[in-house]
């Protein structure tokens, strides 16, 4: 059977017809009923508290529908809520050695901190605990700048010679009318190699760049 131009034309028109009548009778009307009927039960309902009992149990139930869904589609328990406890097995006390205030001295202090499974994110935690000083006194001048790390590398050159940890930050300015501390910046390296080389006796060269040059200097004096 050929059909011509026009048939198919007439057939399609009918059907876009049929479309909309059926949109206009049943999907509309059925839209619309249901509008009226939420505007009427919740949001033009005469009386105020049980207006607003009526929409807490509509969006409550809302959320709980959409907890059941994030639970079915990642295959996680209904009941587990809340994140596990942490175990005291999964914490490990640390030596945190801080540059002082005179450039000269360090000072020593015990810290607890998450086992981590790697290298990289235990150095990049003692990394930001020397930079943020001591818990007791104030020695942030010692540390004259806000220093963010970009990348930590832990690796090894060969299996004599030990790993050797990299740390790559940004460039950082000096805080607004701090003046730098003479010495500081070689007593924070100083104080930070030997934090590292302490809790993690497999490193045995720290490394400091300043976004991938190394020896570059991270404040001047």
């Amino acid at each position: 059977m050929k059909f011509s131009s026009a048939s198919i034309k007439a057939k399609a028109a009918a059907l876009k017809q049929k479309a909309f009548f059926l949109f206009n009778t049943q999907v509309k009307a059925r839209v619309f009923r249901l509008a009226d009927k939420v505007r009427t039960e919740l949001i033009d309902f005469p009386d105020g508290k049980e207006r607003t009992r009526r929409l807490i149990v509509l969006f409550a139930s809302l959320f709980i529908l959409d907890y059941l869904m994030y639970c079915f589609h990642t295959d996680k328990n209904i009941a587990d809520i809340f994140p596990d406890i942490p175990s005291l097995d999964h914490q490990k006390q640390v030596s945190v050695y801080i540059p002082g205030l005179d450039g000269t001295s360090i000072s020593h202090e015990r810290r607890s901190i998450p086992v981590y499974d790697n290298d990289e994110q235990t150095a990049r935690i003692l990394f930001e605990m020397v930079t943020q000083g001591s818990r007791y006194d104030n020695t942030s001048l010692a540390v004259p700048v806000d220093l963010f790390v970009r990348k930590v590398w832990v690796y090894a050159k060969s299996r004599s010679a030990g790993k050797v940890c990299v740390f790559d930050i940004e460039p950082a300015e000096l805080r607004p009318d701090i003046g730098p501390i003479k010495n500081s910046e070689s007593l924070f390296k100083s104080a930070l190699e030997k934090t590292i080389k302490e809790n993690i006796p497999s490193i045995k060269t720290v490394m400091v760049l300043e976004k991938g040059v190394p020896g570059a200097p991270l404040w001047e004096f």
